[in-house]
């Protein structure tokens, strides 16, 4: 399974976002993801694709895609 569909399987399981509803261009906020669950998906993100997202600095006012970028260049690179 590639990242990304990792990541969208952990928006839906965790958080109750399914993003075949959403626009690639929805800040995060929009979906109800705040600074808080963004910290606890990032971690999820790191543990589920073995990846360090550890100096990523995403905020909630990024995009989907944004976000889904940075996975796909972190685990291009890992």
């Amino acid at each position: 399974m590639e990242a990304t569909e990792r990541v969208t399987v952990l928006l839906d399981k965790n958080f109750g976002v399914r993003l075949d509803n959403v626009s690639p261009d929805s800040p995060l906020y929009k979906l109800s993801i705040d600074s808080l669950a963004l910290e606890e998906l990032l971690l999820l993100i790191e543990d589920e694709c073995a990846i360090d997202l550890a100096d990523t600095t995403l905020t909630s006012r990024d995009t989907v895609e944004a976000l889904m970028n940075i996975v796909r260049q972190r685990t291009a690179t890992a």
